[in-house]
Order: C-alpha cells, then sequence, then structure tokens
C-alpha cells in the first residue's frame, strides 16, 4: 500500500480543499492519506463524507517542545496544554492506540537526546518538502540512530504536492487495523521525491504566515 502520511488542507496551514486532496491523492495511484492539519481533525472527518475508495487515516501535527510529531490512528486530540510535552505526548497517544511519527527531523536535531530517550514509531525521513536533499540523509541517519523504521509523507500544503513523497506499508488488508500491525513491526519504507523548488518555498513562506496568525495551533 501506498501512503502518505503527512498532507495538510485548508483546516490548517494548507491551500487545497479536502475533495481537492482526495482527488490528487487518487490521481496519483495512493491507496491511501492521513490528513494531517495542525491541532484539528476537522479535515479527516470531513474527508470521511466522501466515498473516495482510499483509506483515509485520522491524524494531526502537533508541536512539542522537541519538535513536531504526527499522531496517526486517534479520533481525538490530548488533552490541551500551553506547552506540550514531547515524551508524554508520545506516551500519550501509545496507550490510546495511535501511532506517532517525528515529523521532519532533520530540520531539529538538537533534540536527538530525547528523541532518543523517547522513540516515536517511525521517523519521517523523507519529506518532499525539505529545502534540501542533504536532509533526507540526515533523516535516515536519525531513523538509523533511534532504531525505529523510516516513512516518507509529501508535507503537501498544495493539492498538487499530495504523494510527491510516501510511505509503502506491507499489509494485508486495506485498513487501519492492518496498517497499524504492519507499522509497528517495521513493515514499511519510503518513497517518492522532492516536491518542486517552488512549491518548497511557498510551503516554507506559508507555514511562517499561518504560524505568526495562529500561535495557538502550534
Amino acid at each position: 500500500m501506498k501512503i502518505d502520511l503527512h498532507v495538510h488542507t485548508v483546516y490548517s496551514d494548507g491551500s487545497g480543499t479536502v475533495k481537492q486532496v482526495l482527488q490528487t491523492a487518487k490521481a496519483k495511484g495512493l491507496d491511501g492519506l492521513a490528513i494531517t492539519d495542525h491541532a484539528t481533525l476537522e479535515g479527516y472527518f470531513k474527508a470521511k463524507q466522501y466515498c473516495s475508495g482510499m483509506l483515509v487515516l485520522p491524524g494531526y501535527e502537533l508541536s512539542t517542545d522537541a519538535g513536531h510529531v504526527l499522531v496517526i490512528g486517534l479520533e481525538h486530540l490530548p488533552p490541551r496544554k500551553s506547552v506540550l510535552n514531547y515524551e508524554e505526548l508520545v506516551k500519550w497517544a501509545r496507550g490510546e492506540g495511535g501511532l506517532t511519527v517525528l515529523a521532519h527531523p532533520a530540520l531539529n536535531t538538537g533534540k536527538l537526546g530525547r528523541w532518543i530517550g523517547c522513540k516515536t514509531d517511525a521517523v519521517e525521513v523523507l519529506n518532499a518538502s525539505y529545502p534540501l536533499s542533504i536532509l533526507v540523509k540526515k533523516g535516515l541517519k536519525i531513523s538509523s540512530m533511534l532504531g525505529v523504521p523510516g516513512v516518507g509523507g509529501s508535507d503537501a500544503h498544495f493539492p498538487g504536492s499530495v504523494g510527491d513523497a510516501y510511505t509503502v506499508v506491507w499489509a494485508g488488508d486495506p485498513g487501519f487495523e492492518d496498517f497499524s500491525i504492519a507499522f509497528r513491526n517495521g513493515r514499511v519504507s519510503y518513497n517518492g521525491r522532492l516536491s518542486p523548488l517552488s512549491s518548497r518555498l511557498r510551503i516554507g513562506f506559508r507555514y511562517l504566515a499561518w504560524k505568526t496568525l495562529s500561535p495557538e495551533a502550534f
């Protein structure tokens, strides 16, 4: 299965509607995706209203005191705090039955010690929105140091970027249960490419603007 684990929509700092995101994912041959807007599940619940024929996973991206974390598989958010502790979030998500992915870690390697002390289920090695390709190698090194699988995601903020990078999952059934089992057992890898440079630059500016306007989401 080809799953894009990192997608944003208009419900946070993305420009694409949920329908546009689903249409692009299907056109690019994906088997599914996780809608991971910042600190909200609105995009995911909107996607559930469409019969897309794909596996749509609940997810969200949260900012912690040790970097960004993707939480996959839960239809509820953690208790709200002014500063979200990284270790607490990882343990909370695991206790709730969710999966965690260290998002674009090559941009924040100063927290490596904490990541090793409390490991997520996977590390986002290939983020299609990385400004430089060398960051993919750094992500791979982090994955190796933590001893957890490396996955891929587009980090798409524009519909056309969906599926530029994705995670390959070896699961027997196209449902969340088999996906989760395969994920936890390390039967995953990453594939794809970086998005075009123009898209990556636009994403960077868009993120900074959104963070300024909606700091409570981060």
